[in-house]
C-alpha cells in the first residue's frame, strides 16, 4: 500500500537513484529512505559459504525477491527509528530501545540483522566495493581527505560524507555501514559462548543447527571447534581483545561451519579484508557492527563486537532500520 503513495519527496528519491532507493512511511507517518537489496544466493558472493539463496532474504520460511535497508543510520523521532539524511545519529540507546523504535513502525520494519549485514558486507567484498567512512573524527583514517559535515562529538551527519562511504560505492547506496557509530544487530547474539541465530518470529533460521536442550525456538551452533589448531581457548580468545572466531583458523581436520560465514562470523576465503571481532563468552552478548568515528583501523564493514550486554549506551553505538515485506 505504502509503496503506491505518490508523494513529491518519494518521487524525488527514487528519480535521483533511478529506482533504487524510495520513502517509506511508517504507522504515524514519518518517512524512512530505504535502499532495496534484491535478492542473491549465497553462491553468488562467495565460494566456501555454501549454496541456495542468503538467510538475510529467509522470513517465515518464505523467501523475500528483495529486502529494504535504511540508507541512513536511524535517528528516533517521537519513539520511531527513521532513516533521514543529514541528521546526527540517534546514540546512548540500548539494544531494546533501539529495536522497540524499530518495531513501533509497524509489520515488517527491525533493526538491521546479523544476517541481512553480513550480506551485505559479502555482497560488497565480491563486488570490491568494500566501504570507507567517519572513522577518525570525522574524517576516514586511511583517507584523510575523506570527510563528512560533523554532528555530535566526533560523528558526522548520516549519509554526509562521500560516495566512498557507501555500500556500493555510488549516491544511490547504503551509507555509513563503516564507521560513525556501531550499529545494534538483531537475530543473532552469544549466550556462554554458543551462538544463538533466531528469525523475525523467533524460530530458528534456515541452515543451522539446533539444539533441542534450548527449546524449540533456538537455533544454536556450537563454536568450541573453532578454537582449536591455532593454540588459542575459548577462555583465552575471550580475553584476546581481538581475533576470535573471525580470525581464527578451524582445527585441523575439522571443516568450518558454513553457517558461520553466511553471518560473517567466520571469515570467508574469497573475504580480502581483516577486520577486527571481539567477544565475549560470558552470558548474553548482544553483536554491535562497523566501528564507530573513533575506532581507526578497528572500524570496518567485517567489524564485530560481541561484549557488551544488550543494555549498554554510548555515544558511539546506534541502530539501523530494515524493512521486509512480511
Amino acid at each position: 500500500m505504502y509503496f503506491t503513495i505518490k508523494d513529491p519527496y518519494r518521487q524525488a528519491v527514487e528519480a535521483a537513484s533511478g529506482g533504487r532507493n524510495t520513502v517509506r512511511y511508517d504507522d504515524k507517518g514519518y518517512p524512512s529512505v530505504l535502499v532495496c537489496v534484491p535478492k542473491f544466493n549465497l553462491e553468488d558472493v562467495a565460494s566456501d559459504i555454501g549454496t541456495g539463496v542468503h538467510p538475510m532474504f529467509l522470513y517465515h520460511g518464505k523467501e523475500l525477491p528483495e529486502v529494504w535497508i535504511g540508507k541512513y543510520t536511524g535517528k528516533i523521532v517521537n519513539g520511531r527509528m527513521c532513516s533521514i539524511p543529514m541528521e546526527d545519529p540517534s546514540v546512548y540507546i540500548d539494544f531494546d530501545t533501539a529495536r522497540n523504535a524499530c518495531r513501533a513502525k509497524g509489520k515488517g520494519w527491525h533493526i538491521i540483522s546479523r544476517a541481512e549485514w553480513a550480506g551485505i558486507a559479502l555482497w560488497c567484498a565480491k563486488n570490491g566495493t568494500i566501504p570507507r567512512g567517519n572513522t577518525a573524527t570525522g574524517k576516514a583514517h586511511d583517507a584523510t581527505y575523506e570527510h563528512g559535515v560533523m554532528g555530535g562529538d566526533g560523528r558526522t551527519l548520516t549519509g554526509s560524507g562521500p560516495n566512498s562511504w557507501a555500500h556500493d560505492g555510488t549516491a544511490a547506496g547504503i551509507f555509513d555501514m563503516c564507521g560513525n557509530v556501531w550499529e545494534w544487530n538483531q537475530g543473532m547474539k552469544l549466550i556462554d559462548g554458543k551462538i544463538l541465530v533466531v528469525g523475525e518470529d523467533g524460530t530458528a533460521m534456515n541452515n543451522f543447527d539446533t539444539d533441542d536442550s534450548q527449546g524449540s525456538t533456538a537455533g544454536y551452533i556450537d563454536t568450541g571447534n573453532y578454537y582449536d589448531g591455532t593454540a588459542i581457548t575459548k577462555e583465552a580468545a575471550k580475553n584476546s581483545g581481538n581475533g576470535g572466531i573471525m580470525n581464527l583458523a578451524a582445527a585441523s581436520g575439522v571443516t568450518p561451519h558454513a553457517a558461520l560465514k553466511q553471518l560473517a562470523l567466520l571469515k570467508s576465503a574469497d573475504v580480502t579484508t581483516d577486520d577486527y571481532f571481539w567477544q565475549d563468552h560470558t552470558g548474553e552478548r548482544v553483536p554491535i557492527s562497523g566501528g564507530s568515528w573513533n575506532s581507526g583501523s578497528n572500524a570496518g564493514l567485517f567489524s564485530l563486537y560481541l561484549n557488551n550486554a544488550r543494555s549498554i549506551s554510548n555515544n558511539n553505538v546506534g541502530a539501523r532500520v530494515a524493512y521486509a515485506e512480511i
